[in-house]
């Protein structure tokens, strides 16, 4: 039987090419290869957002989140990293802020990065933009029953003094009349000193002051019943009912849509056909996830040290150090490169001792990043940067601990203080001993390098 090579080759070559193509079309569906910008948000709580949570810009549908960074203390904020389409940069504005949304009821929840005014400049990449706290429904649901309670007292406090005053005024009038009424029939005590003249007079005297008492008694009753007439003319008793039926019909509705909002959630989150809860379904799709998101790792790591793809990824910057022994660095082209900037850093100056007896950045050492990183602050953010470390201890051991601690330190700095991508940062503990393109035979301390772009 003869076997058409040709036909075999052709075979071979097309499922390549279709292999290709299908893991650049994945690749692009997840925007692995589109431009980025990165931002920043600090929010109390984030409500729902983790890793991998889209983010929308002006309802357009931009990234995701690609980092939360919890708080060291419960007053503190978590700040997110948002990974936004470079697209879209224009529309994210200084006066720009970030919202926790939800798709529907009860969706999936999203950040809403809204569109800032044309007077304000453009973000810069990196920036923080002002994040604005979500509304808890349970906190408004909250505050409308202190509203009604306390409706409820300010009610009840009025209808208990008015008609306080109104008994008051009452007995007094009652009490007043019958006095005078007595005193004019000459009934009792009263009217028996009625026939001494003298008495008669200071009788008179006293029905003259009691009468007196008895018109401003009048007046104050004719004022009290003013009073009464104009609280039925503004009609509060029934303003105040009327609240509290509104109140009565808002907690009805209230009970109404939680009771719905149980029933979908039952749905929702109730078995399939198959038996599984929501819980088991989503355990499952995020175990499928992470296997996915780990294949794809893996395939894109073969794929850069692939013939026809290693030239591409190697211009833009994939490259791994932990490949690389020291002594492969220091002779390594590409990392040698007269064209790249260094940063010298004494051990003397660079780092001191803490109260534990561990080894730190000095205030120094950070001045003298700061004025490295000043002199090339527009490029810096997509530059790579390897920060080697140096240490001249009388055991190898220790030298090796010791550099690497100290790059350590310098990049973590660089980090947290610029705010710059760790996979732009590469580590290289290097003893004593420095590369020959940087003009040193031996150092001890730190060296930052602004490795100069692939041509």
């Amino acid at each position: 039987m003869k076997i058409n090579y040709a036909a075999i080759g052709v075979f071979v070559l097309s499922a390549v090419v279709l292999f290709s193509v299908g893991l650049f079309l994945i690749g692009n569906s997840h925007e692995a290869f589109s431009r980025h910008v990165d931002f920043f948000t600090e929010l109390t709580n984030t409500n729902g957002i983790s890793p991998g949570s889209k983010v929308k810009v002006s309802g357009f549908s931009a990234g995701q989140v690609s980092a939360i960074q919890i708080p060291d203390r419960p007053s503190g904020k978590f700040r997110l990293k948002l990974h936004v389409d470079d697209k879209l940069h224009k529309l994210v504005r200084e006066d720009s802020f970030v919202t926790v949304e939800s798709d529907g009821l009860v969706g999936d929840k999203f950040l809403l990065i809204h569109d800032g005014t044309d007077q304000a400049q453009q973000a810069p990449r990196g920036a923080t933009l002002r994040g604005q706290e979500p509304i808890e429904l349970s906190a408004v649901i909250a505050k409308m029953t202190g509203v009604m309670d306390q409706a409820n007292v300010t009610i009840g406090d009025i209808r208990t003094k008015a008609d306080g005053t109104l008994d008051a005024i009452s007995a007094t009038v009652n009490n007043a009349n019958g006095i005078v009424d007595g005193i004019r029939s000459g009934k009792g005590t009263v009217g028996m000193l009625l026939t001494d003249q003298q008495t008669s007079n200071s009788v008179k005297a006293a029905v003259g002051n009691a009468q007196q008492a008895t018109a401003n008694l009048d007046q104050v009753f004719v004022q009290a019943k003013q009073v009464m007439t104009d609280f039925q003319s503004r009609d509060l008793s029934q303003k105040a009912e009327d609240t509290l039926n509104n109140a009565k019909d808002a907690s009805r509705n209230l009970d109404q849509t939680s009771r719905q909002l149980n029933v979908a959630l039952n749905e929702a989150l109730g078995p399939d056909r198959a038996g599984d809860n929501a819980a088991e379904n989503i355990r499952e799709s995020l175990a499928n996830v992470n296997l996915a998101t780990a294949n794809m790792a893996e395939d894109t790591e073969a794929l850069k040290h692939e013939f026809f793809f290693r030239g591409f990824f190697k211009k833009r910057g994939f490259y791994s150090l932990q490949e690389l022994t020291p002594d492969q660095y220091r002779s390594n082209s590409y990392f040698e490169s007269q064209r790249s900037q260094r940063a010298w850093l004494n051990a003397t100056d660079a780092f001191a001792t803490d109260a534990k007896g561990n080894e730190v950045l000095s205030p120094a050492g950070e001045q003298q990043i700061d004025q490295l990183i000043g002199t090339i602050k527009n490029s810096v953010i997509d530059q790579p940067i390897i920060v080697e470390g140096y240490s001249n201890q009388a055991l190898a051991a220790d030298e090796m601990v010791a550099s690497r601690s100290r790059s350590i330190l310098v990049a973590h700095y660089l980090e947290e203080h610029f705010h710059l991508s760790a996979r732009n940062i590469g580590l290289m503990p290097l003893n004593a001993t420095a590369p020959a393109s940087s003009g040193k035979s031996s150092w001890d301390g730190a060296c930052v390098v602004l490795l100069a772009k692939v041509k």
